[in-house]
């Protein structure tokens, strides 16, 4: 455990040096110990969950859909004032994005509707699958998505007839600690409930390790980085990783050239390209990078050419140890030109220049809209170099293209858990309602979109002596 403690410090210490540096939120609530789930310890704050879960466990289907109803209803009037408090409190995207993200979590995201059972009958009688909880879920949200983690997770997790502890990123623990207080108060009024979601006023190092030592945590549902997850996935329960990605979007020759341009920048710009599907980078065949390159400036992307000035943007955005600097993350365009003193015109939507595979930009999931442009001549070696600088994370990628067997093969060659053709990669998390919603992308551990059936156990149940209308021995 001494090794886990250690390896969760150097993890976390930097997040935490940043929560304490910033200036405190407007974002507040009732925040007594054990009032609306929020408690001054780890320890309490599952041992309330535990408590909920013993008698959650029991409830009907009818108390669960309550359960989730009371959520989507009682979050409704609040949507808006929940992304600005988001954008305020973390510095990051745009509220127009989080309003979109919200929405999406609350009213995209499948409950128990998803977990009818599965039964077979025959000569050997009754076969009846069906899916049961796990029980207390500990769960790590990001600070890209703090809120709508809360709901998405919530809402699945509490479908499948778990109770959830869930452990704040410290750059967002205001609107979190709010938004499991809130949820507590609509359940409560709708059923009667308590602590069905817990967390703690302070996130801190020791409450991330004690909730993933506590013997009371079925689970794990990580949001974060390599080694948070696999911190996660070496702890010896059930592990559900949502781990990085740096997503690559083919532009081939046969591509819609204006549609491909106009998806790419307004996907990049949703929410400043925090979102862990949006696309990283742009790799294209060299008879269409030109006409590429001016589509996506009309469409808003500001074109960075001199070598001075992308040289410049590197050593700002990108610190000593490869990692982007959290100053930039999210930022507006404009706010990041602004910063390394280059001149524009009008508002850019995204940042863009051309590099090489290689390229510090294009290796980098940098979580800004800064979107390096790689030529490559033909549609093999534009897909190589995708499936390159995607680097092995199989989390997500697209194309842009009309030829049906050139898609075929990207969308196999890339094996990423989402894969969108001729769209937004937005429309992979259901934003725009494109699916179900999917905040928690589990690609370490093999889950890829999670719903409600992600957080169950399939159980087997058989009757050998009957049931079966078919025939009777």
């Amino acid at each position: 455990m001494d090794n886990l403690e250690e390896k969760i410090r150097s993890i976390l210490s930097e997040e935490l040096q940043n929560a304490s540096n910033s200036s405190s939120s407007t974002t507040t609530g009732a925040a007594d110990s054990g009032e609306n789930g929020i408690f001054d310890n780890v320890d309490d704050a599952i041992a309330a969950a535990k408590a909920a879960e013993d008698s959650y466990i029991d409830a009907s289907i009818e108390t669960r859909n309550k359960v989730i109803d009371a959520i989507k209803t009682g979050f409704k009037p609040y949507i808006e004032w929940m992304a600005k408090q988001i954008k305020e409190e973390t510095g990051m995207g745009t509220v127009d994005a989080k309003i979109a993200k919200l929405n999406n979590a609350l009213y995209n995201t499948p409950g128990p509707e998803i977990l009818e059972p599965e039964a077979e009958t025959g000569d050997g009688g009754l076969i009846m699958y069906e899916y049961a909880p796990y029980g207390v879920i500990g769960a790590v949200g990001p600070s890209t998505n703090p809120s709508e983690t809360v709901i998405a997770n919530g809402i699945m997790m509490l479908a499948g007839g778990n109770t959830v502890y869930f452990g704040a990123h410290p750059g967002a623990k205001n609107i979190t600690r709010w938004t499991i207080e809130k949820l507590n108060e609509f359940v409560y009024q709708a059923t009667g409930l308590k602590n069905l979601v817990v967390g703690i006023k302070e996130p801190t190092i020791q409450a991330v390790q004690r909730m993933m030592e506590h013997p009371d945590i079925a689970a794990l549902s990580v949001t974060g980085g390599p080694a948070v997850v696999h911190q996660a996935m070496t702890s010896g329960k059930k592990a559900i990783g949502a781990g990085a990605g740096n997503p690559p979007a083919i532009v081939d020759a046969t591509a819609d050239v204006s549609l491909a341009a106009h998806n790419i920048v307004d996907s990049a710009a949703f929410d400043n390209d925090i979102l862990c599907t949006a696309e990283k980078e742009v790799v294209v065949e060299k008879p269409v990078k030109d006409e590429l390159i001016k589509k996506m400036q009309d469409e808003g992307a500001f074109l960075v050419t001199s070598k001075s000035d992308i040289d410049h943007l590197v050593d700002m955005t990108i610190q000593d140890n490869g990692t982007p600097d959290r100053k930039y993350i999210g930022k507006d365009a404009t706010f990041i030109l602004d910063a390394a003193h280059i001149s524009y015109t009008g508002t850019p939507k995204i940042i863009i220049l051309e590099a090489d595979k290689d390229h510090p930009f294009t290796l980098t999931e940098m979580l800004m809209p800064i979107i390096p442009v790689v030529c490559c001549p033909d549609f093999d070696s534009a897909l190589k170099t995708a499936v390159y600088v995607e680097g092995g994370n199989h989390h997500t990628a697209s194309i842009h293209s009309n030829n049906l067997i050139q898609i075929n093969k990207a969308a196999h060659r890339m094996n990423t858990s989402i894969f969108v053709v001729n769209g937004p990669t937005y429309s992979g998390t259901g934003v725009g309602y494109t699916g179900a919603s999917a905040l928690t992308i589990a690609t370490p551990t093999g889950e890829g979109t999670t719903t409600a059936k992600s957080f169950t156990r399939r159980r087997r149940l058989n009757s050998p002596q009957a049931f079966s209308l078919k025939s009777w021995n």
